[in-house]
């Protein structure tokens, strides 16, 4: 048997592009408030909408309701409450329409994921999130019957870059962590807590809001990732490197 055993994945920026979606939709949102009879000038909008992004953090479900009430508020809007209701909800389900329309996964995804079921190593996603949202996103990328387990960190109490939910990982698959290789795109959420627990890291250049240049000094050596690859087929050399690697230890 193959010494790994169990491939893990974060979801969003790993799997599928969810930076680049989750900005075309809020601009959709922007759009939609507008039409409505929102006046206000597009550009002006969509740099309040990122600046709210920025300090709420791109998971908030209140960004539309932050917008209205700094146009209201800080830039001295006279919104009616009634207006507030119709403008967030226009721009709610804009929002939501361009996700459930456009979301697809990475070109390289599933074809990764079918050769892994081909060599009967077990399948992970490790994601922080609401679980109900990311169990959403998977069943919309069709991956749910590729994915041996889901572990979200609302649904176990326990969010990144806390170790404990890898090891919850690893235990519910029965594997120890060197038999284990985690692909992630977040060096201080995926990385770290993988290589806390022995697993073998790979860290993911999609180009998403966490990409970064590893080899820079503001990254410590202890927190660099084991490997690094652009797309998910690189993933078999590491697999048949570290393959090779326990066999000649085993002689």
């Amino acid at each position: 048997m193959s010494p790994i055993k169990l491939v893990g994945f974060d979801l969003d920026d790993c799997l599928y592009n969810s930076t680049g979606l989750s900005q075309i939709a809020r601009i959709k949102g922007i759009d939609a408030m507008i039409s409505l009879g929102l006046k206000i000038e597009r550009q002006k909008a969509l740099l309040l909408i990122e600046e709210i992004v920025t300090e709420y953090g791109s998971n908030s479900s209140k960004h539309y309701d932050y917008f209205i009430r700094r146009l209201n508020q800080y830039e001295k809007y006279s919104i009616s409450f009634n207006e507030q209701v119709r403008y967030v909800a226009a721009a709610v389900m804009a929002y939501h329409a361009q996700k459930i329309k456009h979301i697809q996964l990475y070109d390289d995804v599933k074809k990764c994921l079918e050769k892994l079921k081909e060599n009967s190593i077990k399948t992970a996603i490790i994601t922080d999130g609401i679980p109900i949202k990311q169990y959403e996103k998977i069943l919309r990328l069709g991956i749910d019957d590729l994915i041996d387990l889901v572990v979200i960190s609302d649904e176990i109490g326990i969010r990144k870059p806390n170790p404990k939910l890898f090891s919850y990982c690893l235990t519910k698959f029965k594997v120890k962590g060197y038999e284990t290789i985690y692909v992630g795109d977040n060096i201080y959420k995926d990385i770290v807590p993988a290589k806390l627990n022995e697993i073998h890291s790979v860290y993911i250049h999609r180009g998403g809001k966490y990409d970064t240049n590893t080899t820079g000094e503001e990254i410590a050596k202890e927190n660099k990732p084991d490997y690094e690859i652009y797309k998910l087929d690189e993933l078999f050399d590491i697999i048949n490197d570290l393959n090779k690697k326990f066999y000649i230890g085993k002689v």
